[in-house]
Order: C-alpha cells, then structure tokens, then sequence
C-alpha cells in the first residue's frame, strides 16, 4: 500500500477517498471540495466519529442545526449521532480532509 498520497488525486474517484476503509484498521480518510452556495447532505452516523480539517476557504459547519463558521487551520470533531452538513462560502468554498473512524470496528466486520 502507498503510505503517502496527495489529495487532490483523490478528487478522481467518487467519495474523494483519499485512503481507503478496506486499507486501513479503523479509518479512511477522503478530500473534500464545497463550492460557495453548495451545502453537503446533512447525515448523521451511529457508527462513526469523524474530523474534518480545513485546508483552505471558508464556510459553515452545520453540528446538529446549528452554524458554525469555519476556515483555513480550523479542525471539527463530529461525534456519533451528531447530524452535520458543509456550505461552501467565501469566494471559493472550502475544502476539507474527513478522516472517518469506527471504533467498533468497520461497517459490516
């Protein structure tokens, strides 16, 4: 397995993965692009905690209906349960890496 690649060829594939759930124990990690005036499907996972990093731009953060604006340097943890979304602002949007974790063990195992 490669250990180390570079995000944005990770926008190639569907899901933006970046390292995949089957690669790894209890992770994967995926590259994620909102463009401004974009909002991502609000989910929520009973399974799985995740972290969003953001690399770059500005938007919200949607944790449970609430809004929370977020930009460059900023990182969200997102617990189990917890409905969320993204919006994209600024000129931009943001991107952002979600490293997803389960710690029961990966889905289906």
């Amino acid at each position: 397995m490669k250990l180390i690649r570079r995000m944005e060829a990770a926008l190639a594939n569907e899901d933006g993965l970046v390292f995949f759930p089957e690669e790894c124990e209890t992770l994967a990690a995926n590259y994620v692009r909102v463009f401004r005036g974009e909002t991502t499907m609000a989910d929520a996972h009973p399974d799985e905690e995740e972290i969003y990093v953001i690399l770059s731009g500005e938007g919200t953060v949607w944790l449970d209906e609430q809004p929370y604006p977020v930009s460059q340097g900023d990182a969200v943890y997102i617990p189990r349960w917890m409905k969320h979304a993204v919006s994209g602002g600024g000129e931009d949007g943001l991107s952002y890496l979600c490293v997803a974790n389960w710690p029961d063990g990966r889905p289906g195992e």
